[in-house]
């Protein structure tokens, strides 16, 4: 029998971690053997105040430590705290400080958020030996790039017929105002929302769903929504494509480079091409579906366990 790979991954385990991915795509790999550490938050979202999540959205790590302000890791205690030597310390970086960095195997560091926490990274950078950046709008000299993705746990083809879901359109996620600077302006989230809604639409938009009550509603939505605030391809954008929808979504630079505008989804730069794109699909329901049948096609390689295969083959593992 061929020996597992070893991987240590350390993230700021709350209930919505980007990080939460990259942990479950390792525990569902036969090949791999994951230790998992990092500040636990239970059931809360320590941001902005904090929010209370359903329990069922609580994957806990191997080793849990204390929530710190700001949050943090010791790598001499973690690496006395493992079981094992890893191959590899994968860590999935989105706010999170350390002391030190790993002595007995390289640090693959994964940029979770570069578009909000560039200046954060600076100083986090240096204890890398591979670092993974999310968005090729901020990467730097030496950076790899490594898109988000889709979870095939989570985000899996909605079988429910277009007539018969009861969402016009959805979008989970934050709610602002904040109008993207690739729309120079021209709208944001809420007040296309709002749009809608005036318009009679059946609309979906609310912060704080996430795995199987996310794809639960997702599959009873004829088109779903993606609004990025700066130049980043969101999780959503491949979640909806997952789902099996039509997606209506502002262009940005990785989104075009990745899939194809008309084809794969409708892209929009102002309000009113998103309001209008979104009433074709409603009108046109053959297109609608054709759509929705082709972006789960597009993006079938972007899981996330791809995304592990990716990183293991950069550190020589795979």
């Amino acid at each position: 029998m061929a020996k597992k790979i070893r991987v240590a991954i350390t993230y700021i385990c709350y209930p919505v971690a980007m990080a939460r991915y990259f942990h479950e795509a390792m525990i569902q790999d036969p090949d791999i053997e994951v230790w998992s550490a990092g500040p636990f938050t239970g059931q809360q979202i320590p941001w902005g105040g904090g929010m209370k999540l359903p329990e069922s959205y609580v994957l806990k790590p191997s080793h849990p430590t204390s929530m710190t302000a700001p949050p943090m890791v010791s790598y001499p205690m973690l690496e006395k705290a493992a079981p094992w030597q890893p191959d590899l310390w994968l860590e999935v970086n989105a706010g999170l400080t350390a002391i030190g960095k790993p002595t007995n195997a390289p640090l693959a560091m994964v940029l979770t958020d570069p578009h909000v926490l560039a200046d954060f990274y600076v100083a986090q950078r240096s204890r890398a030996d591979y670092i993974f950046n999310m968005q090729t709008p901020y990467m730097q000299q030496g950076d790899i790039w490594l898109p988000y993705g889709y979870s095939p746990i989570w985000h899996t083809e909605t079988q429910i017929p277009f007539e018969e879901r009861s969402f016009d359109a959805s979008l989970i996620g934050l709610q602002y105002d904040i109008s993207s600077v690739s729309n120079q302006g021209k709208g944001s989230r809420n007040t296309l929302a709002g749009r809608l809604i005036n318009e009679q639409k059946q609309v979906f938009y609310r912060l704080g769903l996430a795995y199987q009550d996310a794809r639960d509603v997702y599959h009873n939505t004829r088109v779903g929504l993606n609004w990025s605030s700066k130049q980043d391809t969101t999780a959503r954008c491949f979640e909806l494509m997952a789902f099996g929808l039509p997606a209506v979504m502002n262009r940005v630079p990785d989104l075009v480079d990745l899939f194809e505008d008309g084809k794969d989804f409708l892209g929009f730069d102002t309000e009113d091409e998103a309001v209008a794109n979104i009433n074709e699909l409603l009108s046109n329901k053959e297109r609608a579906v054709e759509m929705g049948k082709r972006a789960r096609r597009s993006v079938e390689p972007h899981t996330w366990n791809a995304r592990v295969k990716k990183i293991l083959e950069t550190a020589g593992l795979a």
